[in-house]
């Protein structure tokens, strides 16, 4: 026996399937990576014609829950975070939750360092000033999305001691420093992991990342700091 359409409604027999196999998803009976039934097992157990199914599966592919894989079937899609690509600043943990998804953090360098002429520019270092370099392993539902490195004027030395790991680095700057980020300027292009990034985000080399540079301000244009941000290609959504 197949499951129950209601052929009365004027609600189309396609967007109902549609909405029973959301609603599957959502409750976990299909989770992400999950292979779904064939069009032939689905038509079977919806007791519709296998264009119905098409057409029902098509949507849900079209608004990013399913994805179809040549020779394979269709599987259920991956959650992927959603980044605007605005001149708002959005923290990585603001972005997690807005997604359902739980951010997490892991601190793998915090060192003073020799500026580079570039970094000093954009930053507005003094001269002889150093740059805190602050390297963190971004985690979403205990997964490593992202490879995040952060570049600082010198005088944000007392972030060597705070506890960076699993903690929103916006919200410690704010709360406990009056320090607002406000608006940045980006430039994204697409990078190839090295051995030691694909190492950090167990990945293999070579794996495509979304590479985020921002240069971060304050309201008053008065503080600079850097971003660069190496994202796992196909754990994103950029939206313009």
């Amino acid at each position: 026996m197949g499951k129950e359409l209601d052929n009365e409604s004027a609600v189309p027999l396609y967007r109902q399937m549609s909405d029973t196999i959301l609603k599957e998803i959502q409750n976990g009976t299909f989770t992400p990576g999950n292979k779904i039934p064939t069009e032939f097992e689905l038509s079977k157990t919806y007791e519709v014609s296998r264009v119905t199914v098409r057409k029902a599966l098509s949507e849900l592919a079209d608004q990013g829950y399913l994805e179809r894989k040549s020779g394979k079937g269709t599987f259920v899609a991956e959650k992927k975070l959603q980044r605007g690509l605005t001149n708002n600043v959005l923290s990585f943990t603001e972005m997690c939750k807005m997604m359902g998804m739980k951010p997490g953090a892991k601190t793998i360098k915090i060192a003073l360092e020799d500026p580079s002429p570039k970094d000093a520019e954009l930053i507005g270092l003094k001269p002889d000033e150093k740059v805190l370099v602050l390297e963190r392993i971004r985690y979403a539902d205990g997964n490593p999305v992202m490879l995040e490195i952060n570049k600082y004027p010198e005088s944000f030395s007392f972030l060597f001691g705070e506890d960076l790991n699993d903690t929103s680095l916006f919200v410690i700057l704010e709360e406990k420093y009056n320090i607002k980020p406000h608006h940045s300027s980006k430039v994204i292009d697409i990078v190839f992991a090295s051995a030691k990034e694909a190492k950090e985000l167990n990945i293999t080399k070579g794996y495509p990342l979304l590479r985020i540079n921002s240069v971060t301000h304050d309201a008053d244009e008065k503080l600079n700091y850097l971003s660069a941000q190496l994202c796992i290609g196909d754990k994103f959504k950029l939206i313009v």
